[in-house]
């Protein structure tokens, strides 16, 4: 054998576990603000089977906060399990209702924001407690799990296990991360809450979730405002991706204007209708992504309105690129194709929404009052349409119609369109003027009849388009029931 060859070996490594204090106080700083933290300990109380979720933080007499869910509770393996770092493998194969991913979860979120984790499970009558605490952990320089005893607790989390009679109590002590010192900051997480689990607190995975924050319920919301009389569902397909199916459900809003206040509430607020346009990525249901559009359009005010729904099955991850905190995810280069496809169609229709306030998207054949006009350099007027029957019956009993035509270019020169742009791109309600009764209509029909008295042609044209002619073609019932009494 030759002198200057190594002796084969076996093994030449050797083991070198991080050092705990050091790698704790690292993850800490992962990303983590006190809404995403939340969100992922409600994602373990969903795996967990629980209906209700109380989160409370307590100022007095030391402060800390304590999430207690009725779920299913663990036993002592259990616990210890879920304590420990990096507990589930992410190449797992997982069911639909396990929200979890890298075993992480309810450590980097929980101590991101406080120094002191404990967790405390109700299981067939057994409680079950553990304790990270990171000052402890750097004075023993190790991974140093307390077993604490129930009286070391806070007596309001335990008092409710034991009403419930199972569950889990996520307790943080030691906050000291300013977000969660914070008072309003815990409170202002309702909102992220509400809109990351509304369908879950919507029933549309079984009895409806209910989580109360400091015993408030969160509001429900809905991005989409399903059911909306003036909103449109369109047809929603899968796209099979490995032998599972991504659902693809896109949505357009009615016009902010159109909007109720209870409507503008149940979407997330008036801020949500400008900035959360896009995709919205759900993992499982649980909502990842609130809107973007992943460059696959670029974005205008008209297409404000457009939301896409992508349901994504939690056996994707890895094509997604779920982060640890599930807030972040990208749609797979076999997708993209796809929603480019997809999203085509939904922004041209938010587009027409703006373009036509109050007109049924699919109307394309109405005769409006007000007609765009492109302009060479790219740009676009706004001119009267001189066919529309009113002001052809105006400019034909006009006693002197050159005067009358320049007040109509008054009119058009003068619109306000800048000022108007500044308003509905801030989506602020626009005031309309109360709508005409049937009455009202019949009166301005018989008039245009009239007007046209002496050309029958045009006159029974016009009666004809009256459904599709404005003001008539915002109730073309009443029209067509116009129509058939002239």
């Amino acid at each position: 054998m030759d002198a200057r060859r190594p002796e084969p070996t076996i093994d030449r490594g050797m083991e070198l576990p991080p050092l705990a204090s050091m790698l704790m106080q690292s993850l800490r700083s992962v990303g983590y603000n006190t809404a995403a933290a939340l969100a992922d300990l409600v994602d373990n109380s969903i795996a967990a089977e629980a209906r209700t979720v109380r989160i409370a933080l307590s100022m007095v007499p030391v402060p800390y906060a304590a999430l207690v869910d009725d779920g299913n509770g663990m036993d002592e393996p259990g616990l210890i399990a879920a304590m420990r770092y990096g507990s589930r493998d992410p190449r797992d194969v997982r069911s639909g209702s396990d929200l979890g991913r890298f075993g992480l979860g309810l450590k980097t979120a929980s101590l991101s924001q406080c120094k002191r984790l404990t967790v405390a499970s109700l299981r067939d009558g057994r409680l079950n407690i553990a304790r990270w605490d990171l000052d402890e952990c750097d004075r023993r320089e190790s991974w140093w799990l307390e077993r604490p005893v129930a009286d070391e607790l806070p007596a309001e989390p335990l008092y409710i296990l034991q009403q419930q009679g199972k569950g889990t109590a996520v307790i943080w002590e030691k906050l000291d991360r300013t977000d969660v010192a914070g008072e309003q900051a815990f409170l202002d997480a309702a909102d992220h809450l509400a809109l990351v689990f509304h369908r879950y607190l919507g029933g549309e995975f079984g009895n409806p979730l209910s989580v109360l924050l400091n015993e408030r319920s969160l509001v429900l919301i809905d991005p989409f405002l399903e059911g909306h009389s003036r909103g449109q569902a369109l047809h929603a397909e899968p796209i099979w991706i490995d032998g599972h199916a991504v659902k693809v459900s896109p949505f357009v809003l009615p016009f902010p204007s159109r909007l109720k206040p209870g409507d503008l509430e149940r979407a997330g607020g008036r801020e949500s209708l400008k900035t959360r346009h896009g995709f919205y990525i759900y993992r499982g249901g649980r909502l990842v992504v609130p809107g973007g559009w992943f460059r696959i359009v670029p974005t205008d005010d008209l297409i404000r309105l457009a939301r896409i729904r992508i349901d994504v099955p939690v056996e994707l991850d890895r094509l997604w690129k779920v982060d640890i905190r599930k807030t972040i995810a990208e749609p797979p280069p076999l997708l993209r194709p796809h929603l480019r496809r997809i999203v085509g169609g939904v922004i041209d229709r938010s587009r027409r929404v703006y373009t036509h306030k109050g007109i049924p998207a699919d109307d394309t054949s109405r005769i409006p009052l007000w007609q765009r006009v492109d302009m060479r350099d790219g740009g676009a007027a706004w001119r009267i349409n001189k066919d529309h029957p009113a002001v052809r019956m105006l400019l034909a009993g006009a006693e002197e119609t050159q005067q009358f035509s320049s007040i109509l270019k008054l009119i058009e020169e003068s619109l306000p369109i800048h000022d108007i742009h500044i308003h509905t791109s801030n989506d602020q309600p626009v005031a309309e003027p109360p709508p005409f009764d049937e009455a009202e209509l019949e009166t301005l029909a018989r008039k245009l009849k009239a007007a046209f008295a002496d050309k029958p042609e045009l006159a029974a044209r016009m009666l004809e388009n009256l459904p599709i002619t404005e003001p008539f073609s915002r109730d073309p019932d009443a029209a067509r029931r116009i129509l058939g009494r002239l």
